[in-house]
């Protein structure tokens, strides 16, 4: 895993948001995002001295970012783990996708739907125009919505649920949607209009949509599950792909 640039990252705790510039406790804590690890680890990781990555992990220790367990293994150890939410970063500002966006909000104000639709990706660019890369948080707020719509879904099964959302997601969306099945299951979402106005940007950016999938998922199915975006407009392909991990 490559180490952190020069940025601050956000993340979420019960207290509120913390941002983190310093680049040892981003390694400390990009490398816990994968998983909970010993101390010996994470000095290993780092390339730092004991001590020092000691005061680090008192520190995030302290901004409850982290937290400190003994090794069931071996009681004389430590584990760490993270206890916040990874919810974006700073970034170099990228204003072009933005303007844009702006000049094909201009060009739909008066087609309701539209506007609203390429809205939705202006409020999304603008924060990267601006250095702020929230694709994290947009993504937690969809799983938020999903878990509050899966109330109103019927199936119970993997292959039955996915096809529901299928047809949520065509009536919603104004796109098509095909189920994939088999040992890695999918959803491609076919969207002509944004095809034919969404900048490719080299990255996915469907996160809300990726988001309320995967919150639909785990509250129905009462199961972990994850919900990526592989192919995007963004990534200049004819379809959005969201692969489904149950």
């Amino acid at each position: 895993m490559a180490k952190p640039e020069n940025k601050t990252e956000f993340f979420y705790t019960e207290k509120g948001l913390i941002a983190v510039d310093s680049p040892v406790k981003l390694q400390i804590l990009n490398l816990l995002r994968e998983k909970p690890k010993s101390f010996d680890e994470i000095v290993k990781y780092t390339a730092k001295a004991k001590s020092t990555i000691s005061v680090h992990l008192n520190n995030l220790r302290s901004c409850e970012l982290v937290e400190e367990n003994s090794d069931p293994e071996d009681r004389r150890k430590k584990i760490y783990s993270l206890t916040s939410c990874y919810m974006g970063c700073s970034q170099e500002p990228f204003i072009g996708h933005y303007r844009s966006l702006l000049k094909i909000v201009a060009a739909n104000g008066n087609d309701r739907f539209r506007f609203m639709e390429t809205l939705f990706h202006v409020l999304r660019f603008g924060f990267e125009a601006y250095g702020i890369d929230n694709a994290p948080v947009v993504k937690m707020i969809g799983i938020d919505i999903g878990k509050h719509l899966s109330a109103s879904f019927e199936s119970s099964t993997p292959e039955a649920l996915f096809n529901e959302i299928a047809r949520f997601l065509e009536f919603h969306g104004d796109c098509r949607v095909s189920v994939i099945t088999g040992n890695s299951p999918a959803l491609r979402v076919e969207d002509d209009f944004k095809a034919g106005s969404m900048p490719v940007t080299g990255k996915p950016f469907c996160a809300l949509r990726e988001g309320i999938i995967e919150g639909i998922i785990k509250e129905k199915l009462e199961k972990e599950c994850g919900v990526l975006e592989v192919e995007c407009y963004g990534t200049g392909h004819n379809h959005c792909l969201f692969e489904i991990t149950v």
